[in-house]
């Protein structure tokens, strides 16, 4: 089994919090942001259903959910999407710049090193 130095146990450990933290606060503030913009778009339909009566106003109630269910259905798969992206993608390339800036540290250090 490999062995982790204290600096990788804290880098899992940065990287564990950034997956949970920046993904549940993403999909949160997309879930806000899509709230929002349906709740606006409900208002806007129940003013259009304000003069009609009866089946008019039915067809149109239906029509007016059915347009939110699939806005909200819409934001939910993109707030996902957006949620996982933002979560786990940074994380591979943190760890990839961090072992890229050790590697040329140590390569210029090496080069200042006196041959024996």
């Amino acid at each position: 089994m490999m062995k982790l130095n204290g600096w990788k146990r804290i880098g899992i450990v940065v990287s564990v919090v950034w997956i949970l933290g920046a993904g549940v606060h993403t999909y949160d503030s997309e879930i806000d942001r899509a709230s929002g913009f349906i709740a606006s778009t409900h208002i806007a339909c129940d003013s259009y259903l304000m003069g009609k009566t009866g089946d008019a106003w039915t067809t149109g109630f239906n029509e007016c959910n059915k347009q939110a269910d699939d806005s909200l259905a819409l934001a939910l798969t993109n707030a996902r999407l957006e949620g996982a992206f933002v979560a786990l993608v940074p994380v591979p390339l943190g760890w990839g710049f961090t072992y890229l800036v050790l590697f040329l540290v140590r390569w210029v250090r090496r080069g200042f090193m006196r041959p024996l």
